[in-house]
């Protein structure tokens, strides 16, 4: 039996569902790609939880629907129009939360209703905000609480309540949208990581969510600044270049030039994946021996990419490369973050905060324990909309 391991990565779902030429490029840098089907709408959907009490059984409703662009069904589905190979192949895979067996979906709604009082997480979410009504629409969803109780028998689902937080400023629909992609995210993440993939954010709301996630749920305290010492460039190509070039390019192609180069790309993901599984399984005392411990991972990558380069330019499509191999100056392009939010570590920081009662969580962290090793195979976030720090 083989006992290669798979390069994987889970799209953070946006707004907009991710376009083709995004697709494409991944599928030249990961083994797998995940995104969400188009029936996983909100934070719970229909039936994903069923509580049972006493004398009856109560099936949940969906709750937390997503912000979705006007037409998001069908750029969905023009986006993937042609890559019925890719699918076929489990290249490419259409993922429903609610087969996701190792997570129970309840807790979804828990670790979003956690949120809610985290301003700073909140805020991240804002970035497009302003006080005029937003263009993207809010379905008429339940959104805070409305977890049942029968019969004096209470939810294990929930939470003391607590009045989310208000981002000053700006339209009152935008403090809904910026609160319920915090939830989206968090469920992504949660089932990345179930998934045994790295979380990829492709869009600049999901890479903010995830940065200040990071920031938050680091030991070692640290200034924004510092994340360009604190992240690894894990490619050596321009996205834009590359995508302009993909755009055109027929998924028969794509594939082609994925065969040629997915070898090389995968040495540096392991190589990577490799040393920050150590280095993320370490404690640290501060940011410094943090970011030193990184920079002597960032030497090793030299002679890889080198590697990779060659590979790139034997292909001959154009000029895709960064300029010396570095990131522009208008945005960092494709950075890796060690994860520091594990899944058990998310769930148990719930309960050490009060905010969740050990009982709603005993059958999910008894079903992790085996799964943990899995969970730190993986320990990087993929960053590809910051704008330069």
């Amino acid at each position: 039996m083989s006992t290669t391991r798979r390069s994987s990565a889970h799209i953070i779902t946006g707004d907009e569902p991710s376009n083709a030429q995004v697709l494409k490029r991944l599928t030249l840098f990961f083994d797998r790609i995940y995104i969400s089907d188009i029936k996983d709408e909100a934070i719970i959907n229909t039936d994903e939880v069923i509580e049972k009490f006493s004398t009856s059984t109560v099936h949940w409703q969906s709750r937390g629907h997503y912000p979705r662009v006007q037409g998001y069904e069908e750029l969905y589905n023009n986006y993937l129009d042609g890559a019925e190979n890719a699918i076929s192949r489990q290249i490419i895979n259409k993922i429903e939360s609610k087969n996701v067996k190792t997570i129970d979906p309840g807790t979804h709604w828990l670790c979003y209703s956690s949120a809610l009082s985290n301003l700073d997480l909140i805020k991240s979410a804002a970035i497009d905000a302003s006080e005029l009504k937003p263009e993207i629409s809010i379905r008429d969803t339940v959104v805070q609480g409305l977890e049942f109780s029968m019969n004096g028998e209470t939810s294990k689902y929930a939470i003391p309540h607590k009045d989310p937080v208000d981002i000053p400023n700006v339209h009152e629909d935008w403090n809904w949208i910026s609160r319920l992609r915090v939830g989206r995210a968090l469920k992504d993440i949660r089932i990345a990581q179930a998934l045994n993939a790295a979380p990829i954010a492709t869009d600049r709301i999901n890479s903010r969510i995830v940065l200040e996630l990071a920031k938050n749920q680091s030991s070692c305290i640290y200034p924004e600044s510092s994340m360009i010492d604190f992240a690894i460039n894990a490619e050596i190509v321009d996205n834009e270049k590359l995508e302009s070039i993909l755009l055109n390019a027929s998924w028969k192609e794509v594939l082609a030039i994925r065969k040629h180069i997915l070898p090389h790309v995968d040495k540096t993901k392991k190589y990577i994946s490799k040393k920050t599984n150590i280095i993320s399984n370490n404690a640290y005392a501060n940011i410094e021996d943090y970011i030193e411990a990184l920079k002597t991972l960032k030497e090793g990558l030299s002679q890889l990419h080198e590697q990779e380069a060659e590979a790139w330019e034997s292909l001959r499509i154009g000029s895709i490369l960064k300029a010396g191999g570095v990131v522009g100056s208008g945005t960092i392009g494709t950075i890796a973050i060690p994860s520091i939010v594990t899944l058990p570590n998310l769930l148990v920081g719930l309960v050490s905060l009060g905010l969740v009662s050990v009982g709603a969580l005993t059958t999910e962290i008894q079903r992790l324990i085996p799964a943990r090793r899995k969970v730190r195979e993986h320990p990087l976030f993929f960053l590809e909309k910051l704008s330069a720090l």
